[in-house]
């Protein structure tokens, strides 16, 4: 196997004993990787809302674990038998899951509809964060199949958000925005971690976009990105007229698609009424009671609800692509690893906006 140095025995981590009590701070054993797998030595990691239901036992995670799903670092060492061109010392991204058994009902399905074994749906894969050890850790084992290299211009800071909640609202996009003609008018819905990275990413892909959100918070952090990034709409999605001035705005039509990124049934359900004929809606929340939804506008505009994953990995490097080319940034809050006993606190203030991201190394 390659290195790029000599690798400790032991690495600072982050452990989730107990569910919903506090992260403790560890010591343990440095991953030994498999002849397939990647060592990534972590620069940063996100803790994604993802990681408070892990703490609440909503996925009935195996415990004790590394908890976080969006690392990015650097590789220190390589599998004899990775495929791929990695070297050592490659800046990388890495998606939660990994290690496909190319056996099961999904990873047959995923090869036909793919052409390509995609991980996200294989019935044994290994789910970072969630049912297998995380990024919260110094060095995390991470597989070839879902790696991603990161543009030279994008810190590992920048990075780690994009591996979960990027990929998520980038996908989203992809599918809802998919044949729409240059210049469609879509619909972000819920700008907070997802929502502010989905605006700058519908303009990045040259679509005329509205932000909509029912707190002024996540109306104002609309307007807090890049310039040229900024949505060309912002609206309290609570106000009586809203649904008139979306109308207004796009010339009676309705938005061509919407992506929420909130799981209130209230907002999403509301978000259907502004689609015009023809239309598609991605809801990435999930809520914890059932979808309810209009079946006369459904039926009578001939809309489209379609469900979607977190992006695969050939998507997540055309996301990275223009990431590099339009300078799509997150809104971080840092935290140093000695922290992260409190960052659930941190999460849950009022007014806190935006994302959360450990600083793994100095």
């Amino acid at each position: 196997m390659a290195a790029l140095h000599e690798l400790p025995s032991q690495m600072r981590a982050v452990y989730l004993r107990e569910y919903n009590k506090p992260y403790e701070l560890v010591t343990v054993d440095v991953p030994n990787i498999r002849e397939n797998e990647l060592l990534v030595e972590v620069h940063a990691a996100g803790f994604c809302h993802s990681d408070l239901q892990v703490i609440h036992g909503q996925f009935g995670t195996k415990l004790p674990i590394i908890p976080s799903h969006e690392p990015a670092g650097v590789i220190v060492q390589i599998g004899s038998k990775c495929s791929g061109p990695w070297k050592v010392g490659d800046r990388v991204g890495v998606l939660n899951f990994k290690n496909a058994c190319a056996k099961c009902v999904g990873c047959s399905l995923s090869q036909k509809r793919y052409r390509n074994l995609d991980p996200r749906f294989c019935d044994n894969r290994e789910t970072a964060g969630f049912q297998h050890d995380g990024a919260f850790a110094q060095y995390l084992a991470a597989d070839p199949a879902t790696t991603v290299l990161l543009p030279s211009s994008l810190s590992f800071e920048q990075a780690a958000p994009l591996m979960c909640a990027g990929a998520t609202v980038w996908g989203a996009l992809e599918k809802a925005t998919s044949g729409l003609e240059p210049g469609a008018t879509v619909a972000i819905v819920g700008i907070g971690g997802l929502g502010h990275l989905g605006v700058q990413f519908a303009k990045a892909l040259g679509f005329t976009t509205i932000a909509l959100d029912s707190r002024q918070a996540g109306r104002d952090l609309a307007t807090e990105v890049p310039g040229g990034l900024g949505p060309d709409l912002v609206l309290d999605s609570t106000a009586s007229d809203a649904a008139e001035k979306v109308l207004a705005f796009t010339k009676g039509e309705g938005v061509a698609a919407a992506v929420v990124c909130t799981d209130s049934i209230v907002a999403n359900t509301w978000t259907l009424r502004l689609l015009r004929v023809g239309g598609v809606m991605v809801p990435l929340g999930l809520p914890p009671d059932r979808w309810q939804f209009d079946a006369d506008v459904l039926v009578f505009r001939e809309l489209v609800i379609r469900g979607s994953y977190v992006s695969s990995a050939e998507s997540t490097r055309r996301m990275m692509e223009a990431v590099g080319r339009s300078g799509v940034r997150s809104h971080i809050t840092t935290v140093e690893l000695d922290d992260v006993p409190g960052i659930v606190d941190m999460y849950q203030e009022k007014n806190f906006r935006g994302r959360l991201v450990v600083k793994m190394r100095d």
